[in-house]
């Protein structure tokens, strides 16, 4: 009992003594994002324009960055019918970063399939967030490039 007792007060001294602080809390790795030009579809597009708009510090480095995204749909199966099963949808998104005088090429892609709804609105909804899953996860990777640069 003794014992057990010890344990926990040590273990909870070596623990109180770590200073543990999550990796990307601090303020320094801030940056200003400036789109300089973007085409491509227009619903990824206008999500991750929206992403970018939270990095508009003006006090911190500016990184010009233009882009184009292709989004594609394609028959994966058919049935007996001729009617489609399944689609394969395509994102491709090639960006391309200047920080400093410093000029990178990016490409991003993400694949998913998808199965085919009877009601063609729930189709269309799902395939919209499946596309606004594409723009965060496109964001999410183009960032961590960024901060890589950096």
């Amino acid at each position: 009992m003794i014992k057990l007792f010890f344990l926990k007060i040590i273990l909870i001294l070596v623990l109180s003594g770590c200073d543990y602080t999550p990796i990307y809390s601090t303020k320094d790795d801030q940056f200003n994002i400036e789109v300089l030009s973007y085409e491509g579809d227009r619903e990824i597009n206008s999500k991750i324009l929206s992403k970018f708009r939270m990095h508009k510090n003006i006090n911190s480095e500016l990184v010009q960055i233009k882009f184009n995204t292709t989004y594609q749909k394609y028959v994966i199966s058919k049935n007996l019918a001729g009617k489609a099963e399944e689609y394969q949808l395509e994102a491709k998104t090639n960006y391309t970063i200047i920080i400093n005088d410093l000029k990178k090429n990016y490409i991003i892609s993400e694949n998913f399939k998808m199965k085919n709804f009877e009601d063609d609105f729930e189709e269309r909804n799902y395939e919209q967030r499946i596309k606004e899953n594409i723009a965060d996860i496109n964001y999410q990777k183009l960032i961590l490039q960024i901060k890589k640069i950096k």
